[in-house]
């Protein structure tokens, strides 16, 4: 049986962090540091994370600055890239010139990476969408990361999942709740002003619309620009902002 290397964080040092670090990415952060101290053993001098959710942005964090960008370099390219389409693991045991190329790692001058090893972290999120999820770990001693090693990331990883499935799960509803408060507050506005606009021409809601639309498009300002200056005209005490 293979022996363990105390990698395993606990369920309840999983829920303080993500209790310490409600914000995705400082979870993550805060995530990375702690794998990357347990794995000290295995010349682990640093970790990252690497989380692609729908319809947004790519999400790197790491437990070092520069760390973060090591993930996929550049135009998406790179060892986190390469997990995320495969499922199977990439590791670089010597980077040398050659595997330092902008498409294969990018880190920041002055990081000492000499070998890393990506893997690929089992998250299901179902309501949030298709997710992906890559852990990686660096080295600053050529030659680390055998194969003994990726099995202790990978357990690492796996461990990890769970509690990085909530994570991302809130961060789906957090996002979806501030996304509809932004829409009820446009809405909010553009009602607002409809209503100044109907009041002042004697016109139908339509009519107050088309204005506030030709406007926009004629100054090339969102529509709801155009209606907040129309709302800041009449007064200054009226509010579209919806308390939690």
């Amino acid at each position: 049986m293979t022996e363990r290397t105390g990698t395993e964080l606990s369920p309840v040092r999983l829920q303080e962090l993500l209790l310490e670090y409600p914000a995705l990415d400082d979870f993550l952060a805060g995530l990375a540091n702690e794998l990357s101290d347990q794995l000290a053993d295995l010349d682990v001098t640093g970790a990252s994370f690497t989380v692609v959710r729908p319809r947004r942005q790519m999400l790197h964090a790491g437990s070092h600055p520069g760390f973060p960008s090591a993930g996929t370099g550049q135009h998406g390219a790179g060892p986190a890239s390469g997990v995320l389409a495969t499922g199977l693991p990439v590791v670089v045991r010597h980077l040398d010139g050659e595997s330092r190329r902008p498409e294969t790692l990018t880190v920041s001058p002055g990081e000492d990476v000499a070998a890393f090893a990506s893997v690929p972290v089992p998250v299901q999120v179902p309501f949030a969408g298709p997710c992906g999820a890559v852990f990686t770990v660096y080295s600053d001693r050529p030659g680390a990361f055998g194969p003994e090693a990726v099995r202790s990331v990978e357990r690492a990883a796996a461990e990890s999942a769970t509690m990085l499935a909530l994570a991302l799960r809130l961060d789906a509803q957090t996002h979806r709740a501030d996304n509809l408060q932004a829409a009820l507050e446009s809405r909010t506005v553009v009602d607002l002003a409809a209503g100044i606009i109907m009041a002042q021409n004697n016109c139908s809601q339509q009519s107050a619309v088309d204005i506030l639309r030709s406007v926009s498009n004629s100054r090339n300002v969102k529509v709801r620009d155009v209606a907040a200056g129309v709302v800041a005209v009449v007064s200054d005490r009226v509010s579209t902002h919806f308390e939690e």
